[in-house]
């Protein structure tokens, strides 16, 4: 049987002289008892009283979960560098680098360039199509937005692209004292924060729905 015997037998008792829950809890919270036993305790309180079991959750998650979100974190991966590596390049090309040797530098472009696109065309269609399987899946079942599958990975995601902000800002800042900035790095270091702080704010936001949808559903 779930919970304490000793907790059960008193909340039994103190339902029939007419306490509440509230107050149940809080005696007991005050007597020293974990909070989670005393909620195991009153889940069983009341499927005895019911003769029902609580439904299960599936806020947990399952492997199909796991597999979904791996793979549009991967997708996005692969194709916002590509992006980024897309943007260096054509930077590379409008402002040159009087320094650098012309033919090097133009002898590889036009590979990065088509490795980049390949890219980008292979897997950011990938990437939409399972957000929105995810989307419908969510839209189906809200409480995988509780997922602890789905918030490890986000938070895992959330951490790489704070990263890269924070190497790039530390990056422009060492660069300006030593009086070394160029309009050529400026512009890549301007590139990689956009992307990866598109990609953080994005997520960051995603990690609140839970909160506003738990309001709007008390309305």
């Amino acid at each position: 049987m779930k919970g304490n015997p000793q907790l059960l037998e008193f909340i039994e008792a103190a339902r029939v002289k007419g306490a509440s829950d509230e107050t149940v809890v809080g005696m007991l919270k005050s007597e020293g008892w974990p909070e989670d036993s005393i909620y195991q305790t009153l889940t069983a309180h009341y499927e005895k009283l019911t003769g029902l079991s609580v439904p299960a959750s599936r806020r947990s998650g399952d492997a199909k979960d796991a597999f979904l979100y791996l793979l549009m974190f991967s997708t996005l991966a692969i194709w916002t560098i590509a992006l980024g590596s897309l943007m260096f390049t054509l930077i590379d090309k409008w402002i040159p680098d009087p320094l650098a040797q012309n033919q090097y530098m133009y002898s590889g472009d036009s590979l990065e360039i088509a490795s980049s696109l390949a890219s980008i065309i292979v897997a950011f269609p990938i990437y939409l199509l399972v957000t929105r399987l995810i989307l419908g899946g969510v839209r189906k079942h809200p409480e995988k937005l509780q997922s602890g599958v789905r918030k490890w990975l986000t938070y895992i995601a959330l951490l790489i692209a704070a990263g890269v902000i924070i190497g790039d800002l530390v990056t422009v800042l060492t660069y300006f004292l030593r009086g070394e900035l160029t309009s050529r790095f400026v512009l890549k270091a301007l590139t990689a924060i956009v992307i990866s702080g598109g990609v953080f704010w994005y997520y960051l936001a995603s990690l609140r729905q839970p909160a506003s949808g738990a309001a709007s559903a008390n309305d």
